[in-house]
């Protein structure tokens, strides 16, 4: 029988350029970071730029190696508390 962890993720898109990002959702919602854009440069605030955010379940071996992904939810995002 194997072990199961989780991380909370957000999807982030630069306003700019458009360039997808995954961050650790305690980083980019929680906090509200301000992160740059490795294409072209822009600073941006992580949290008003979340398009998406959910729960990753990682299945864990016997071996204590992550042997599975999957998404296990999606969590709605300020924007869409708003709506």
């Amino acid at each position: 029988m194997s072990e199961k962890a989780w991380l909370d993720v957000a999807v982030i898109r630069c306003p700019v350029c458009g360039r997808y990002y995954v961050e650790a959702s305690w980083y980019a919602v929680e906090l509200g970071a301000d992160i740059e854009c490795g294409d072209c440069g822009t600073e941006f605030n992580s949290k008003k730029y979340v398009i998406d955010r959910l729960m990753l379940e990682f299945e864990i071996g016997k071996n204590g190696l992550a042997q599975k992904v999957e998404i296990s939810e999606h969590i709605k995002t300020e924007a869409e508390d708003t709506e």
